[in-house]
């Protein structure tokens, strides 16, 4: 879960920087709080994603009775350690 939630604030940090670069190339100059604002506003549909992949590989671990260090070594493809 952590990494779910570290990889949400890396896209929304890199969406900000890359809306504020982009505003300062523009002939018009963009407000810095519009900009900021349309930064968070387009991270939304990644973290929904994001969330959605985590929640669907959780109700597929509790379907095949599996925990969640058995899901990421699954799709890390290695062998679960106990």
């Amino acid at each position: 879960m952590l990494e779910l939630i570290n990889l949400v604030a890396v896209s929304v940090a890199f969406n900000l920087l890359f809306f504020l670069y982009a505003s300062t190339k523009m002939e018009t100059k963009l407000n810095p709080m519009v900009t900021t604002l349309f930064s968070f506003i387009f991270s939304i549909p990644l973290s929904i994603l994001m969330a959605g992949v985590y929640t669907i590989m959780m109700v597929y671990a509790l379907f095949i009775g599996a925990d969640e260090d058995a899901m990421w070594a699954y799709l890390e493809e290695r062998e679960v350690t106990k």
